[in-house]
């Protein structure tokens, strides 16, 4: 007998019971993914700089080695830092498709 089906059998206060059951379920489940993608974190070091970001994209971490800000001039500092953005892109694509497929990019 389907969901459907057997839920015509039930009376009004055992349907919304039932309702409110997967509900109550299906939420658990998101609060799970929601919980899992917190503490998911994507790291990149290229020895003078290394940057650490969440799921969601935030920043949770930068350090930079003294000799970045004393030696690089504003460009390279810019061209270092977005080569480190891309990096933290590249693994978190890279990890969205494994963990849910090539095709959902």
């Amino acid at each position: 007998m389907s969901g459907a089906e057997s839920r015509a059998e039930l009376s009004d206060k055992d349907l919304v019971e039932s309702v409110l059951q997967d509900l109550r379920a299906a939420a658990e489940k998101w609060e799970a993914l929601v919980a899992e993608a917190e503490n998911t974190t994507y790291s990149v070091d290229l020895g003078d700089v290394r940057a650490v970001a969440n799921a969601d994209g935030r920043l949770l971490e930068l350090t930079l080695h003294p000799c970045v800000v004393s030696d690089y001039t504003h460009g390279e500092l810019a061209d270092r830092l977005n080569l480190v953005f891309a990096a933290l892109r590249e693994e978190a694509q890279s990890d969205f498709a494994a963990r849910y497929g090539a095709g959902s990019l």
